[in-house]
């Protein structure tokens, strides 16, 4: 194990041991940082080694620019103008393995750093630059994040793209509800993954699986990935996301999952964006024991938008929901586009205390999106042998907007005689 101070670290935060820690890195093994404050540019982990935060020690990313990596330091790598980021990482792991973050200590994005907090509009900060994600670890595997605190991330938090073999647990993310993006967690185009005892705070979505492997130099399906025991929160998005790219996301797993102060629970979405490409293929994933206090429990959807020119014609099927709880204002929507690509969608087990007012528009006096309800507490579109045993809705006030538990639009949905309807069930 090397000491990050004898290779001439100050931990003061004041000067830059970004030298000293990649030369410590380069040496071999794990990196031990004592108690202090670490501030450093990028860095670049080696296989089979590693950060080891002792309680007391911070690494706190470098306010500057010019001290973080190109966009193209790796052909997997991109910066997002649309986005506002530059391409660059504080913490790097490219074809590596076997490496480990670990310990008590703190890794610090300096999100303020990068951000304009006087900007007139009071919902997000101003993006003029700012690094992109704060931890890229990229086709690599063997990967080991434990007892960590990662905060202040200026974009998504923690990124593993194209890995595998990789656990993270007992790591504590905090972020900042103006910042752009913001996520927790993104695990995309990765296999054999396993999150668990996590405590995340973020302002976008919380836990991510996606399909986006174009850049990848072997793409890989995203398979095989277990969440577990975890505490969420989204300050303006989703607690769990599951979509994004051209790929494939499949045999996945959330369960024990507490979420709270959220807009939605559950966000599933074949084809996010407009601009070309298919959509991800979504099956065979299963979430079990939730329990939630949110806005909205479900967004399961072929387009994110019902105006795409080339609606996506990928599928998502064999969905389950079962052990459901907790408390909902907004309408839970299951909706496929013309091509019917929704099937086998199953709930057990449901139980959900609905308030709020029923119909309401898509956006929020404060401009979030995403906030759109319908007259029931489920609504069905287009979508192929959908089951609801178990389901029980609760109505917490008399609103005359909520007029059905179900409202189905060209479907075919199994409601058992195990579940309650009080108000009805509206066939289109």
């Amino acid at each position: 194990m090397q000491n990050v101070r004898d290779f001439g670290a100050k931990g003061d935060g004041v000067t830059k041991d970004t030298k000293a820690i990649q030369a410590a890195i380069d040496a071999g093994g794990i990196v031990h940082f004592p108690p202090g404050t670490y501030l450093s540019g990028s860095l670049y982990l080696r296989s089979n080694g590693g950060l080891e935060l002792e309680p007391g020690a911070k690494l706190l990313a470098s306010p500057d620019p010019e001290d973080y990596n190109a966009a193209d330091f790796c052909p997997q790598n991109w910066a997002s103008k649309n986005e506002v980021t530059s391409g660059g990482h504080f913490i790097n792991a490219v074809n590596v393995e076997n490496i480990v973050l670990r310990g008590g200590g703190i890794i610090d994005g300096n999100h303020r750093a990068f951000l304009n907090d006087t900007h007139a509009n009071k919902v997000w900060y101003k993006l003029v630059w700012r690094p992109a994600q704060m931890i890229f670890l990229c086709e690599s595997k063997d990967i080991w994040i434990q007892g960590l605190k990662l905060q202040n991330s200026p974009y998504w938090t923690c990124f593993l793209y194209g890995c595998e073999f990789a656990t993270i647990s007992d790591v504590h993310i905090h972020g900042d509800d103006k910042v752009p993006n913001q996520d927790g967690i993104d695990i995309d185009s990765c296999r054999f993954v396993a999150v668990n005892n996590c405590v995340i705070n973020s302002a976008d979505d919380c836990l991510t699986l996606r399909g986006d492997n174009k850049r990848l130099s072997t793409p890989k399906t995203c398979e095989n990935v277990t969440f577990s025991n975890c505490v969420l929160r989204s300050g303006y998005a989703n607690a769990l996301r599951i979509g994004v790219g051209d790929g494939d996301i499949k045999n996945c797993s959330f369960n024990n999952i507490v979420i709270t102060d959220t807009r939605t629970a559950v966000c599933i979405v074949s084809k996010y964006s407009p601009k070309g490409g298919r959509g991800v293929a979504i099956e065979d994933v299963a979430f079990s024991n939730i329990q939630c206090d949110v806005h909205r429990f479900l967004n399961l959807k072929t387009d994110n938008s019902d105006n795409f020119e080339e609606p996506g014609q990928r599928e998502i099927k064999r969905i389950s929901f079962s052990q459901i709880r907790g408390n909902v204002k907004l309408t839970s929507y299951i909706g496929a586009n013309k091509y019917e690509k929704i099937s086998d969608i199953t709930f057990s087990d449901i139980d959900l205390n609905y308030a709020g007012t029923g119909p309401r528009p898509n956006l929020t006096p404060e401009g979030h999106w995403g906030y759109h309800s319908g007259s029931a507490a489920f609504s069905i579109k287009n979508a192929k042998r959908i089951t609801f045993d178990k389901t029980r809705v609760h109505w917490l006030n008399d609103e005359p907007g909520w007029t059905h538990e179900f409202e189905v639009e060209n479907s075919d949905v199994d409601i058992n005689i195990n579940c309650n309807i009080e108000k009805g069930i509206l066939r289109k």
